[in-house]
C-alpha cells in the first residue's frame, strides 16, 4: 500500500504561488488551495495560521523570484540600464506576482519612500550610477529616481497585455530618457538657459521643462522626424503636436486662445514650436517663413502674452 503524500509547508507555498502566477491574489483562497492540493483546510492552516499567512508567504516568495531576476539585470552592460530592463521584464513574464509585490500595505509618506521600500536596489543602483556616468551623491540618487518612475511606468502598461510594448523598444525608451536627464545634469545653468530660456516656462521649472521635451522627442515619432530633420509642417501634423502637447501637459489652443483671446493661428503655432524649444531657423524651417519672420512673429508674441497669464517663451 503506497504511503499518502504528505501536504507538506513547501507544497503549500509552491500550490498558492501558482495559483497567484495564473489567477491573481483574489484566486489564492482556502477554498482553491485546497482543491488545488485534494486536502482539507486543516493542512493549511496547521503549516500558516490563515490564509491571510499563507498569502503573505507568497509575497515573500515573490519577493526573492523579484530580487533574484531584476539583480541579474546588473549583469548586463550598462548596468544600470539592465536593472532597469529587468525591472520591465519581470512585470512582463510575472505580472500578478510584480502587482502583488507592487502593492503598497500601508499609504507611503512620499514617492521616494515608496520606491525605496517596493522596489528597492537603491544602492546598487547608486554604484552602478557611478561606475558609469561618474555621477555621486544628489545627482546619482535623482538619476535613479527618475529612471525608476520612468520604468514603473512602462511597467505598469505590459501588466495583463495592456501594451504591446517590446524589451528592445522599453531598452530604447529607457536609454533615451536616461540620457535626457544625464544631459539635464551635467548642463551649466547657460546651456539649460538656451533651451529654456524662462524658469517658470514649464511644469515645475527649466530642469523639468527640458526633461519633458526630451522625453517627447524620444516617443514620438513626427517630433523625432522634425527634430532630425527639420521641414514645413503639414496642417493635419499640427493636429498631432496638439494632440501630444495635450496629453503630457495640457498645453491647448483653447487654453491659450482663453488666457489671450488676441492670439491668432500663427502666433499659437510659433508659442508651440517654442516650448518644443526648436531654434528661430529651425521654426523658420517648419512655418516656411524666412528666419527673421520668424523673430518678428516672437517678438508679437512676446508683446501680446506679456502681462499677465501664460508664461513667454
Amino acid at each position: 500500500m503506497a504511503r499518502p503524500v504528505t501536504v507538506t509547508k513547501e507544497r503549500i507555498l509552491s500550490a498558492a504561488l501558482d495559483l497567484v502566477r495564473s489567477g491573481g491574489p483574489s484566486a489564492l483562497t482556502a477554498r482553491s488551495l485546497c482543491k488545488r492540493l485534494d486536502c482539507g483546510a486543516n493542512a493549511i492552516f496547521t503549516s500558516f495560521g490563515s490564509i491571510r499567512g499563507v498569502r503573505d508567504a507568497v509575497r515573500e516568495e515573490a519577493r526573492k523570484l523579484y530580487r533574484k531576476r531584476v539583480g541579474d539585470g546588473f549583469a548586463l552592460n550598462p548596468p544600470f540600464k539592465g536593472f532597469g530592463i529587468a525591472f520591465i521584464w519581470f512585470a512582463m513574464d510575472e505580472p500578478y506576482l510584480f502587482s502583488m509585490i507592487m502593492e503598497p500595505q500601508s499609504q507611503p509618506d512620499s514617492y521616494k519612500d515608496y520606491i525605496d521600500s517596493h522596489v528597492g536596489f537603491k544602492s546598487e543602483c547608486i554604484s552602478a550610477i557611478a561606475g558609469t556616468f561618474g555621477l555621486n551623491g544628489k545627482d546619482a540618487e535623482t538619476l535613479y529616481y527618475q529612471l525608476i518612475l520612468v520604468a514603473m511606468g512602462l511597467a505598469s502598461t505590459c501588466i495583463g497585455g495592456k501594451s504591446p510594448l517590446t524589451i528592445p523598444q522599453a531598452s530604447e525608451i529607457l536609454g533615451k530618457n536616461v540620457r535626457a536627464f544625464l544631459m539635464v545634469i551635467r548642463a551649466g545653468n547657460d546651456e539649460r538657459e538656451g533651451f529654456v530660456p524662462n524658469a517658470s516656462g514649464g511644469p515645475g521649472g527649466e530642469v523639468d521643462s527640458y526633461v519633458l521635451v526630451q522625453a517627447l522627442v524620444g516617443q514620438n515619432h513626427l517630433l523625432q522626424q522634425l527634430r532630425t530633420k527639420p521641414r514645413y509642417i503639414l496642417d493635419e501634423e499640427w493636429t498631432e503636436l496638439e494632440r501630444m502637447l495635450r496629453n503630457s501637459c495640457d498645453l491647448t489652443p483653447e487654453s491659450l486662445r482663453e488666457a489671450h483671446p488676441d492670439l491668432t493661428k500663427g502666433d499659437i503655432r510659433t508659442y508651440i514650436l517654442s516650448q518644443l524649444q526648436f531654434s528661430v531657423s529651425e521654426q523658420a524651417i517648419l512655418l516656411g517663413i524666412s528666419p527673421a519672420s520668424v523673430t518678428k512673429a516672437r517678438q508679437r508674441l512676446k508683446a501680446k502674452m506679456q502681462p499677465p497669464g501664460l508664461s513667454s517663451y
